[in-house]
């Protein structure tokens, strides 16, 4: 879909799922552990898995120092993996594992909101949209935007980067002019 105005809300911190996505990482590797001491006759793929899963992780560690964001994904589908290979074959865990590889890019992924004649879009997992004739108001100020919605719920983010005066002013009167025809 194409925006008139598509507006970046401020990064917020991913540590919680960084710490998360690491926890999971020692729950695999020490679930994995324990299934090679219980059995070592057929311990080769949890040790390939858990090989793996340290060889992503000290990359992963470095890609962020360099970077300042990093994504484990890679080793959590690798320890998905690792759930269904070996002879305890934990398909639930194996789902669980996926999916948080899976939604670990979209809970990293900066928020943007779309405007466009239509209504306001937000990227969020599950696409969430606002119709004109819900919205009381829509205004950027001092870098924050704000919108309030008619049924009193109000939305306020702090935006990506600096709006200009005349960026600002610019979208304020697209928003007005959107309202006034929704009204």
């Amino acid at each position: 879909m194409i925006y008139d105005y598509l507006i970046t809300i401020k990064k917020s911190d991913n540590r919680l799922a960084d710490q998360v996505s690491q926890l999971m990482y020692v729950f695999a590797i020490a679930a994995f552990g324990f299934f090679i001491y219980q059995s070592p006759e057929t311990s080769l793929p949890y040790i390939l898995v858990i090989a793996s899963i340290f060889i992503k992780w000290i990359f992963t560690i470095l890609a962020k120092r360099k970077n300042g964001q990093a994504y484990f994904r890679l080793g959590l589908l690798f320890a998905s993996i690792g759930w269904v290979i070996g002879y305890q074959r934990n398909v639930y865990m194996a789902v669980l594992y996926a999916l948080a590889g899976i939604l670990e890019k979209q809970v990293k992924f900066p928020q943007e909101i779309g405007f466009s004649d239509d209504g306001i879009y937000f990227n969020t997992l599950p696409r969430r949209t606002i119709q004109w004739n819900d919205v009381a108001n829509v205004v950027i100020k001092d870098g924050l935007i704000t919108i309030d919605q008619k049924n009193n719920k109000l939305l306020q983010k702090e935006i990506e980067g600096f709006v200009t005066d005349e960026t600002e002013t610019e979208f304020n009167v697209f928003c007005r002019q959107k309202l006034s025809i929704s009204i």
